[in-house]
């Protein structure tokens, strides 16, 4: 049976409840994603939070995570809150189309 978190180097979060797993994609995006000098990052539907996580811990940027999905965003929001850099991650449940 597979975990319910995912762990990757300094990062261990829960993705039990997202509608949308942890990908190859998203790992390779959050760390290889030029953000050199970025004072502010948007991470457009985080799902669990893995990007924003993986932004977060390698750079001193505020970070906007939106997610329309409630279950996602709930679990990403509780993901910020157990790491080390959620005080720079500020969640917002919201659907950009709608907008």
């Amino acid at each position: 049976m597979p975990n319910n978190y995912f762990r990757f180097k300094q990062l261990r979060f829960f993705q039990d409840r997202c509608s949308f797993k942890v990908g190859t994609d998203g790992v390779l995006l959050g760390a290889y994603a030029d953000i050199t000098g970025a004072t502010k990052i948007l991470d457009i539907g985080t799902g669990s939070g893995i990007i924003a996580l993986m932004l977060a811990r390698r750079s001193d940027a505020e970070i906007v995570a939106i997610e329309p999905d409630n279950e996602s965003f709930e679990q990403a929001c509780s993901n910020f809150r157990i790491s080390s850099w959620g005080s720079r991650i500020k969640a917002e449940n919201v659907d950009l189309a709608k907008l």
